[in-house]
């Protein structure tokens, strides 16, 4: 046992075992200080915030000037809420590189009202004289479409917009190609001819699970969503975006269709149920604070589930989806003007419409033959009429509504490691629908391939 094993674990996802390794190891005499870092980051994957921060900390008491570990204490800091100390730890950074973008980027994040025209000056200056990576090109250009956003000039904010993704794409272009790749060509084609293979006198279901699974397009509302259904009284614990059930069916799936002889004419979508089971229950129960419970209820916010659909239902006969949706022109434009680095098909118009286009389809096939199991959630009504709709979703989710959730946004123990990490934290704001109709241009003149943008 020792560093690059856990190491290893990390790059695997597997959290639980590497913070098993990394505890293992402090426990030896004259150990190596940089344990407390990976401490801090498989810490706060397991969602345990307060940890994270104090083996980030007393890494910093050893390196004080390492920017890694300032910029992952600043995301923990942010995911809590506390704001302030985030904001604090990004000028630190700025202090020590005033060419580290990632601050840049967490500051903006944070309160765009941080950016004075001084900063955006700054900006020019280091994409002038700075050498850069792909990825810190991407955050760049972001961050200069929001000046000319600011300054409303939208051929300017498109100009940079585009020269983001293509960064951000070219950054990681291997991984993005094989997603892609995965998305378009198996999981579009096959999420209708999944075979199911398990032996049925030997296979547990899980009838004493209640997992809610929120589905749909980033930027729909989904954190909102999951933000009122754990401010009840009744114990829900979130995983957030874990990615459990597509990263376990991609393990099974995946050394047949990354083959390079693949053949997708022969390709049959087969899934060992009891593998798939053995993983996805393996995975869920490391991020159970007290392990698998009965009657367990929790939610997974893993937009990209609605591919999955069947297959949950398979292992979770009691899975309730709730699909968050939103006027669909204006997801598009959302997640084009949005920093979603790990989402492959984010980062082109193209491909963002292609994506929704299957999305469409999909979960309109799953609605018909699984009515009784999604509930849709409009964002334009629930924030018209909050009360209403988060007393239908809890009645839909057997769950007891009661009026403190209409106050989610006062939680101190608020979480979320998502782009909505601030917004979460105030009242619920009416829709505003011509927020991005000055945007719609863009999509002119794909309307004659999409029947669904005339909507």
């Amino acid at each position: 046992m020792n560093l690059n094993e856990g190491r290893n674990l990390i790059k695997q996802k597997k959290f639980s075992e590497a913070l098993v390794v990394f505890l293992n190891l402090k426990k030896q005499k004259n150990f190596d200080y940089k344990i407390y870092f990976y401490l801090g980051l498989a810490n706060f994957e397991l969602n345990n915030f307060n940890n994270s921060i104090n083996y980030y900390e007393k890494f910093l008491k050893k390196e004080p000037h390492s920017i890694s570990t300032l910029i992952n204490l600043a995301i923990v800091k942010q995911t809590i809420g506390d704001l302030n100390s985030a904001k604090k730890i990004y000028k630190k950074i700025i202090q020590i590189n005033k060419f580290n973008l990632r601050a840049y980027y967490g500051l903006y994040l944070l309160d765009e009202k941080n950016f004075s025209n001084k900063i955006f000056d700054t900006l020019l200056e280091i994409e002038k004289n700075q050498k850069l990576t792909l990825y810190d090109k991407g955050i760049l250009n972001f961050l200069l479409s929001k000046k000319e956003k600011r300054k409303g000039d939208l051929k300017n904010e498109i100009y940079y917009l585009d020269k983001f993704h293509s960064n951000i794409f070219d950054s990681n272009k291997q991984y993005n190609n094989s997603s892609q790749f995965y998305y378009n060509e198996i999981a579009s084609n096959f999420f209708d001819k999944v075979k199911i293979i398990h032996d049925k006198k030997n296979f547990i279901k899980n009838n004493d699970i209640n997992p809610i699974f929120i589905i749909g397009l980033p930027r729909s509302g989904s954190t909102l969503v999951e933000s009122i259904l754990t401010s009840g009284s009744q114990e829900i614990t979130s995983f957030g975006e874990s990615h459990i059930v597509n990263v376990s069916i991609l393990d099974e799936i995946g050394p047949k269709i990354y083959k390079n002889d693949f053949n997708i004419g022969e390709f049959k979508f087969e899934l060992n149920l009891e593998n798939i089971n053995e993983k996805v229950i393996n995975k869920y129960s490391q991020l159970l604070k007290n392990g698998k419970k009965k009657n367990q209820i929790f939610i997974d916010k893993s937009l990209e589930n609605f591919f999955n659909i069947e297959t949950i239902i398979y292992l979770f006969p009691k899975a309730k989806f709730l699909h968050t949706f939103r006027n669909t022109q204006d997801s598009i434009i959302s997640i084009y003007q949005s920093m979603l680095p790990e989402l492959s098909w984010a980062h082109d118009i193209n491909d963002i419409l292609e994506y929704i286009n299957n999305y469409l389809n999909i979960i309109n096939h799953f609605k018909v033959k699984y009515p009784n199991f999604i509930f849709d959630i409009s964002l334009e009504h629930l924030t018209k009429d909050t009360e209403k709709i988060t007393k239908k979703i809890f009645e839909f989710c057997d769950l007891t509504w009661e009026a403190q959730i209409l106050n989610f946004y006062q939680r101190k123990n608020l979480f979320s490691k998502t782009l909505s990490f601030n917004q979460i934290r105030s009242k619920v704001v009416k829709y505003n629908f011509n927020k991005y109709k000055p945007y719609y241009s863009l999509l002119d003149r794909h309307k004659s391939n999409y029947k669904w943008l005339n909507i």
